[in-house]
């Protein structure tokens, strides 16, 4: 069975699977080039053409009839089979669960999603909410919502009914689909929370949808307790702009997590929505549970949904569920013809000691190889690659990217060489932990640590990413600078047309093209 799964609006994107196993995915900001997208995944499924879909599984946030006709129309426009297009629509944190609780590879254990709102929630005095967390625990026979957050502005009275939304035409009645039951705890109250005050605050400080970049500042303050009051009294309004209020909402927020985390521990724990990609948090995380197995969902953001909609079309199907172990499932970039401008050259048969030596003389290198990540993290594949030890690697690369210099840099670091530089003791092959760095890692490579002395981190073995693992292992050290192969307000680089966009607006003079042994020059 070939099922299509589709997430709209907020990061939207589209997964294929074959007998369980993904053989499509992309994403509408890479195809589209324009990072805040928040549409139908139009460019994605366009690219559907060559597959016979068996059924079409669609998740977002709200059941809207009007997107999902326009939907089937451009599926007739484009002569891709609708057939059953509106039979299955989930909503937000279900698919959430289902792309973490699977690739999790756990058998039981708990699953944690939470993010700044999810799909609407309507009561018996016809008032909505919209749901913010939602906590679920599995084994091998079942899956059960046992808790719920619900914000809504309304003060009156208010019972839910499980069937939230009467316009959703679900999986077989005998099943409920949202894994509820009267044993679910909800509650609904009109006070934000985790990741609905950072949301909110990031838009405050003038990064809405941009909460990496607000996550960046918190590091530069120091958390006030009037601040930290005022937050916890919901008076989010009243609390001033700079760099000790951010501090004090990532206190506020860790502190929050840690105790929601403690309340429904278990030995296995799975970590989704957008506050996963909380790093810093993550790692605080990771230090308060050393006896429990923990996964932190690389496409915790909305992007990941449309693989848990396939997921979840799978699992009604009564089919096997496989996990997907590999990040690398985007596309692959095969055409290298567009023209060069005359100071651009191709060199052939480039080997990766050459590579080497730019790194050494201090080169920015854009390193192109294999299948696209998937999610907002470069981890190899659609990178920009610096020496760290360069004093002021930061601002050569700034000045490539044309960032805010306040923002924090990644690293890929040899797995087995790891804790030399970062307090470690676990893989971090996706960037999902920023660990403290140590006292050789501040001498040595300063500007890769940021103001509280994390690093986003990624480990690197020579299974997942051969490329970069001999890069790594042949280089002055085992550690390199890794940030997204983009400019800033663009998302990563799609196609060959991209980083020529790339290279002719900015300082970057070097692309190495692993899987044809070519580099692009810019003189």
């Amino acid at each position: 069975m070939i099922i299509c799964g589709i997430q709209l609006a907020h990061h939207p994107s589209v997964c294929v699977l074959e007998n369980g196993k993904i053989i499509y995915y992309n994403e509408e900001r890479k195809l589209s080039q324009y990072k805040k997208i928040d549409s139908v995944p139009y460019n994605c499924i366009d690219q559907l053409n060559n597959f016979k879909i068996d059924k079409f599984i669609l998740t977002g946030y709200d059941f809207n009839q009007d997107v999902l006709n326009s939907i089937s129309r451009y599926f007739k426009y484009k002569k891709i089979n609708s057939k059953n297009i509106f039979s299955y629509f989930y909503p937000h944190h279900i698919s959430h669960f289902f792309k973490a609780c699977v690739d999790s590879g756990f058998e039981e254990g708990r699953v944690f999603v939470i993010d700044g709102r999810g799909s609407d929630w309507y009561f018996d005095d016809h008032t909505q909410g919209y749901e913010t967390c939602s906590i679920f625990s599995f084994n091998s026979k079942e899956i059960k919502c046992i808790y719920k957050n619900i914000y809504t502005k309304s003060t009156s009275s208010k019972k839910i009914n499980i069937n939230h939304d009467p316009y959703y035409n679900h999986a077989p009645k005998k099943v409920d689909p949202y894994f509820h039951s009267n044993e679910t705890v909800f509650n609904i109250n009109n006070f934000k929370d985790l990741g609905h005050i950072y949301e909110n605050m990031s838009a405050r400080f003038g990064y809405q949808y941009e909460e990496g970049k607000f996550m960046g500042l918190t590091a530069f303050g120091k958390s006030r307790d009037d601040y930290y009051d005022k937050l916890s009294h919901n008076l989010l309004d009243k609390i001033p702009i700079n760099y000790d209020s951010a501090a004090t909402v990532q206190k506020y927020f860790e502190d929050k997590y840690l105790e929601l985390v403690k309340k429904f521990e278990h030995k296995n724990m799975v970590f989704t929505g957008g506050t996963a990609l909380n790093v810093v948090n993550n790692y605080k995380i990771k230090k308060a549970f050393p006896n429990s197995n923990l996964y932190f969902e690389p496409l915790c953001a909305d992007e990941g949904n449309s693989i848990g909609a396939a997921y979840l079309g799978t699992y009604f199907s009564g089919e096997n569920l496989l996990r997907n172990k590999s990040i690398y499932i985007g596309t692959k970039i095969k055409d290298l013809n567009e023209p060069l401008n005359k100071n651009e050259i191709m060199k052939e048969n480039v080997e990766i000691d050459e590579i080497i030596k730019l790194l050494t003389e201090g080169k920015v290198i854009g390193l192109i190889q294999g299948n696209a990540e998937a999610g907002p993290r470069a981890l190899g594949n659609r990178s920009l690659l610096l020496d760290p030890t360069i004093k002021n690697c930061k601002d050569i690369m700034n000045e490539i990217k044309k960032r805010e210099k306040f923002r924090p840099f990644a690293c890929s670091v040899l797995e087995e060489n790891v804790n030399d530089y970062f307090d470690l003791d676990c893989p971090s092959p996706h960037m999902m932990l920023a660990p403290q760095a140590t006292a050789k890692a501040k001498t040595l490579i300063p500007g890769l640590v940021h103001n509280d002395g994390t690093c986003r981190v990624q480990t690197v073995n020579q299974y997942e990413n051969e490329i970069l693992y001999l890069l790594l292992k042949n280089f002055k050290i085992p550690v390199l600078m890794n940030t997204s192969f983009n400019l800033a307000g663009y998302p990563m680089v799609e196609t060959f047309k991209d980083i020529l966009f790339s290279i002719r607006n900015s300082s970057l003079n070097y692309v190495y093209f692993a899987d044809y042994k070519k580099l692009l020059i810019s003189k």
